[in-house]
């Protein structure tokens, strides 16, 4: 136990601590998620906490999730099924090169759920579709028995090839009731007792993404560096902490993924796809790891103490830039669901008080498992898929 010489030794330090706190041991897969908004209810409740699990990891103790960019799970996924040959059938030769393609722009453009019985009745009012309805969706009964063309199938309607967002199963609302029935957690650190050796990790201590004392900050700003080394302690307490689990969509397939997965370099890989089993799991690749569980948040009460002394400048900076959040999950927005205040003593010493409202989740971790775990389960089934599709590819 010590002192934080830097803001990599604190975040370090509260990594230990906020995974001790929520009964996890040094090697379980868990990654702080920073910054921290409030999830509140409303028309998108749901695409804010899908966001979190759409969201590809990195191999970080720490993940700065920024939804606009990075790597995410659907998009990805949609691109390895365009990059796996289906199993021969006869449903484009049955229903003819015009109405194979406005049936697959009209999966895109959200007009037509995938499904035969879908397609027939889509089919009979389509002019290009109507003479090979029936036929066309025996056709497709048959071709969808392949798991690889059924994916493909099953994923067009989905940004970005298609209209639909992301989705998972369950949704906000029932998130809501288990979060409110979970334990909860509580766990504080004194300055100068704080455990900085994260190298027993899943990631042996590497870590990236981190800000420093206000969100969007340098964690090598000089006030960044005075707080983290100057004696820091932290109180924190949760009403309800929920290891939220949720599957993906119906744009998803574990056998399909899992065949892609379980047969580098060979079919049902198409060989001349740019997106390949070494730029998808391989060790640059963008589907390394997943996030499988959500830690959510209810009712957080957090107490951060400096003993560096501030000037009245650095006061003034620091209270200018408390509404982007302080560390250490920089939740944002007072007026919906979260509060973060900051206050000076006499001699110049800080507190920062972050809560947040009862009945407003905050995600605050997640469980991060390679690729290998996330489709082990797959193994024997894509060897006999394999057999039964691509015996002689």
């Amino acid at each position: 136990m010590s002192d934080t010489k830097n803001f990599v030794d604190l975040q370090a330090g509260f990594y230990n601590a906020l995974a001790q706190g929520l009964g996890y041991s040094p090697s379980d897969p868990f990654q702080v998620i920073q910054p921290s908004p409030p999830l509140v209810s409303g028309d998108d409740e749901n695409e804010l906490i899908w966001n979190y699990l759409n969201a590809i990891p990195p191999f970080s103790l720490t993940q700065n999730t920024v939804f606009s960019g990075g790597n995410q799970f659907l998009a990805d996924y949609q691109g390895v099924m365009s990059a796996l040959q289906a199993a021969p059938n006869d449903f484009q030769a049955t229903v003819g090169p015009v109405c194979f393609a406005a049936y697959q722009q009209a999966l895109k453009d959200g007009a037509v759920k995938p499904g035969p019985v879908q397609f027939r009745n889509w089919a009979l009012v389509n002019g290009a579709c109507s003479s090979v309805a029936v036929s066309g969706a025996s056709a497709l009964a048959r071709a969808m028995l392949d798991p690889i063309f059924a994916a493909q199938m099953n994923v067009l309607p989905y940004q970005p090839a298609g209209t639909d967002p992301v989705d998972f199963s369950p949704g906000y609302k029932t998130m809501l009731k288990q979060l409110k029935n979970a334990p909860s957690r509580a766990f504080q650190v004194a300055a100068g007792n704080w455990n900085t050796n994260v190298s027993s990790t899943w990631t042996k201590g590497s870590t990236s993404g981190i800000f420093g004392l206000w969100g969007g900050s340098s964690s090598s700003s000089t006030l960044s560096e005075k707080f983290a080394s100057s004696g820091v302690g932290l109180t924190a307490k949760f009403a309800n902490v929920l290891p939220f689990n949720a599957v993906p969509g119906v744009w998803y397939s574990s056998s399909a993924f899992g065949l892609a997965f379980n047969n580098p370099g060979k079919a049902p890989w198409a060989p001349s796809s740019p997106i390949n089993w070494a730029n998808t799991f391989g060790p640059n690749g963008n589907m390394q790891r997943f996030c499988t569980s959500l830690l959510i948040a209810n009712s957080m009460n957090i107490v951060v103490t400096s003993n560096a002394t501030y000037s009245d400048a650095d006061q003034k900076e620091i209270q200018s830039h408390s509404s982007a959040g302080l560390w250490p999950f920089y939740s944002s927005g007072g007026g919906s669901g979260s509060s973060t205040s900051v206050s000076f003593t006499a001699s110049g010493n800080m507190q920062v008080t972050i809560t947040s409202k009862s009945g407003v989740p905050v995600v605050i971790g997640c469980i991060v498992l390679p690729a290998a775990q996330y489709l082990g389960h797959e193994v024997k089934a894509s060897e006999l898929l394999t057999t039964n599709f691509y015996a002689a590819a």
